[in-house]
């Protein structure tokens, strides 16, 4: 469940309070005190407004009806000298009219004598945390505008890491610690992280910088292909060998090599890269002269390479040379707090490729994206904040209603059971290889393309799923782990 953000802390609120009635400036003033905040009094508003100037505040409490200058003057004055400040109006007198014209010039709130002094302390309390609110707001626009400007003139912009949780300061960190390194780095995370987002950041903090940097899945290279695309081969090699060809080691020469999903190596050919590791050699398919590499190598698995260990699917030697130095990068389900600030820059980036526009997000829709559970993590976010953004009703203004009808929520929500709900269908007509797509579609749409968790909920392996796919011609192109 999402935490909520924080209040602003009573302890550290600054309040004046205005009454020209000594009795009822005490009593306000002491239930205000046990709060915690800090509260300053005046029985005369000109001395207060002179006291606002120099100190400022969070709140100012006044009484409407006071003589040279009433609490519409006060309000007035103190919005503006600081137009962020919030004022609470006091009055003796009943009239509607007052209620509305302390509303309509900006009042936070507006109480009429005789009121319980708990409202007041409830309403200071409720302003405090739309104080809190505003400041957050304030901040994500501020830090939105930042990423803009970097969108603007930056290539790389995809490539832009986002969040400032506990948890990715520590990535960054182990980024920064990494870096002049040569190291053999190991990234653990889900799929859809950005663990090559990680490797992509060492690598251009590296001295290796202006090198190249290859990546390589090891899950989307057939097995019978992996040996001749890693080492390269010479001609005659095997059937097809029609020319010599160097392969990703040599071409990286003097940079990094990325094996993404390192855990779906076939074990034969794990000895292999833990050869290369050791030894910094290799011999390409076909040749008898073995050949050094200069390349550091990033490796990167949403597995857990112990269990693959203890099940034989790993080998430990290899294990050991690769967990030299681990960056594990939590899901989003963890670090809630980055969803705002990610949901922004990845709007920012999706409308800038799509030529959509994109006026921000709606502070609801924001809440629903940080409370639902990101199972394709930033990946399924993307995608979410693509589609948003292709459906927007409201000039580029995100809302609920540009949200996935799964995420709870969003108007018109449907339960994902009721969108494969067997009884929905045509069974008279419908043929099982329908079914079948449709119930693939659905666990694709739910995991935001995620491979893995889409062949979890369906109960197929990941390679089963794959071929599943590819037979019922469903197209997974968004990235490489689809």
């Amino acid at each position: 469940m999402v935490k909520p953000l924080p209040d602003k802390a009573l302890s550290v609120l600054n309040l004046i309070v205005i009454d020209d009635d000594e009795l009822m400036l005490r009593s306000i003033s002491s239930v205000l005190s046990d709060l915690g905040a800090t509260v300053n009094s005046f029985t005369e508003p000109l001395k207060a407004l002179d006291w606002f100037k120099t100190n400022g505040a969070d709140i100012v409490v006044a009484d409407v009806n006071m003589p040279v200058c009433d609490g519409f003057e006060v309000l007035s004055r103190v919005k503006e000298i600081d137009s962020q400040c919030e004022v609470i109006l006091i009055t003796g007198q009943g009239e509607i009219e007052n209620a509305i014209r302390a509303m309509r010039q900006g009042a936070a709130d507006f109480f009429v004598k005789p009121f319980d002094i708990v409202d007041l302390r409830a309403a200071v309390e409720r302003t405090s945390r739309y104080l809190a609110l505003s400041q957050q707001r304030s901040l994500l626009s501020a830090r939105v505008d930042v990423l803009s400007r970097e969108l603007s003139h930056r290539k790389g912009a995809r490539n832009v890491m986002v969040g400032q949780s506990p948890a990715m300061k520590e990535v960054t960190r182990s980024i920064v610690e990494l870096s002049d390194s040569t190291a053999t780095v190991l990234i653990c995370g889900e799929s859809g992280t950005g663990k090559e987002l990680v490797a992509c950041a060492i690598h251009r903090a590296s001295p290796r910088s202006g090198k190249p940097m290859l990546t390589i899945n090891c899950a989307a290279i057939p097995d019978n292909l992996f040996e001749s695309e890693m080492f390269g081969h010479r001609r005659g090699a095997f059937t097809g060998a029609n020319e010599t060809r160097i392969g990703y080691v040599a071409a990286a020469e003097g940079g990094i090599l990325f094996l993404d999903e390192i855990g779906d190596l076939p074990l034969h050919l794990q000895g292999k890269i833990l050869r290369l590791l050791e030894q910094k050699t290799y011999l390409p398919v076909g040749d008898v002269i073995e050949k050094t590499a200069d390349i550091r190598l990033i490796a990167a698995t949403n597995q857990s390479l112990d269990q693959l260990v203890l099940q034989g699917r790993f080998r430990q030697d290899l294990y050991y040379r690769l967990n030299v130095c681990t960056i594990n990068i939590p899901p989003l389900r963890e670090r809630r707090e980055d969803i705002p600030l990610l949901a922004m820059h990845l709007g920012l980036l999706c409308a800038s490729e799509l030529g959509r526009p994109f006026n921000g997000i709606e502070d609801d829709a924001l809440k629903v994206l940080s409370s639902y559970d990101l199972n394709g993590n930033v990946r399924e976010l993307r995608n979410i904040i693509e589609n948003a953004i292709m459906h927007c009703r409201h000039s580029g203004k995100l809302s609920t209603e540009d949200l996935p009808l799964r995420m709870p929520g969003t108007p018109g929500q449907a339960h994902a059971s009721e969108l494969i709900d067997p009884g929905r269908w045509p069974l008279d007509t419908l043929r099982l290889d329908e079914v079948e797509r449709r119930l693939y579609l659905e666990a694709l749409k739910r995991t935001g393309c995620n491979i893995s968790a889409a062949s979890k909920e369906v109960g197929l392996t990941r390679s089963k799923f794959r071929r599943r796919l590819a037979a019922l011609k469903i197209e997974t192109h968004r990235s490489a782990d689809c």
